[in-house]
């Protein structure tokens, strides 16, 4: 199993429009093949918000797959031409971070200790 956490802080003020992207991505998360679970998990600080979506997937292809979906990549590539001609939007997330963890079962540790 994999698992990928990413956690985007966002501006307080941008609240609901993140939400929504959220809402947006868990909804497509839990068509996709392969994912086994998706979920998001709020801290408010004065601020911002932290919002970390949490996926478990069955394979890292997987989700590397959900991440390369034809909207995905449109969105992006929108981005960056705005960017490229001067009419970028300022950012609403201020700090974006991820991690990739495996299932921890008995060989993780059995290992250590030959």
């Amino acid at each position: 199993m994999y698992i990928k956490t990413v956690t985007f802080e966002v501006l307080a003020e941008a609240k609901e429009t993140f939400a929504e992207k959220i809402r947006q991505d868990i909804a497509s998360m839990k068509t996709f093949a392969g994912c086994l679970q998706s979920e998001c998990w709020v801290n408010e600080k004065k601020a911002t918000i932290d919002f970390q979506l949490v996926s478990k997937w069955q394979e890292k292809k997987d989700f590397q797959a959900w991440l390369k979906r034809p909207e995905h990549l449109q969105k992006h590539r929108e981005a960056y031409q705005a960017e490229k001609e001067g009419r970028k939007k300022p950012s609403i997330v201020v700090n974006k971070t991820g991690q990739d963890y495996r299932l921890f079962d008995d060989s993780v540790v059995s290992s250590d200790n030959a």
